[in-house]
């Protein structure tokens, strides 16, 4: 695909084969399995793979998903931020996982707003976009934060796990990051 979103310092474009163990890589580490995780463990490494192998097949079902994100200056994989919505899903959604060696530099944020941007353009109509956070991971509630969305009060059960859903309305969330 010929997507490609760019930041400051950060390169955005679709989930490719050749990010697969990058991805794989990043779910082996326990901080990620944390809150990615149904268990909050990290799992095998075949898992993993069919997890990457479902986010490049979610592009090729929806036409979107989520963005691998590259840092300009290296060409590091620094993670996968971006819009998903799988089957069953309570609304189309930003997700963030950065790779722990990248924390505390600020790309979750910075790839999210443009990743939320480029959703807000696709989908015109679309009156918000949510990120699903576990109540306990301060981190994304901070990214949250950071890009406009507020806990809206409801709760989305996955796993048997009861996730805070966070949201941005599109009028307010354009109007401060356009």
């Amino acid at each position: 695909m010929s997507i490609r979103l760019e930041t400051e310092r950060l390169v955005l474009r679709p989930m490719e084969a050749r990010d697969v163990e990058s991805h794989v890589e990043m779910m082996q580490d326990p901080g990620m399995a944390a809150y990615l995780t149904p268990d909050g463990k990290v799992r095998p490494r075949m898992d993993e793979w069919r997890g990457a192998a479902m986010l490049l097949g979610h592009w090729q079902i929806r036409g979107f998903g989520f963005f691998s994100v590259e840092e300009k200056a290296t060409g590091d994989w620094v993670g996968r931020v971006g819009p998903w919505k799988p089957e069953g899903w309570p609304a189309l959604e930003c997700g963030w996982g950065i790779r722990k060696e990248h924390w505390g530099k600020g790309y979750a944020p910075e790839a999210a707003i443009a990743s939320v941007r480029w959703i807000f353009d696709q989908f015109p109509d679309l009156p918000r976009v949510i990120s699903l956070i576990d109540p306990e991971n301060a981190n994304s509630q901070a990214v949250a934060k950071k890009i406009g969305e507020e806990k809206s009060g409801e709760v989305f059960e996955l796993w048997g796990l009861r996730l805070d859903v966070w949201s941005a309305g599109r009028k307010d969330w354009l109007a401060r990051f356009g």
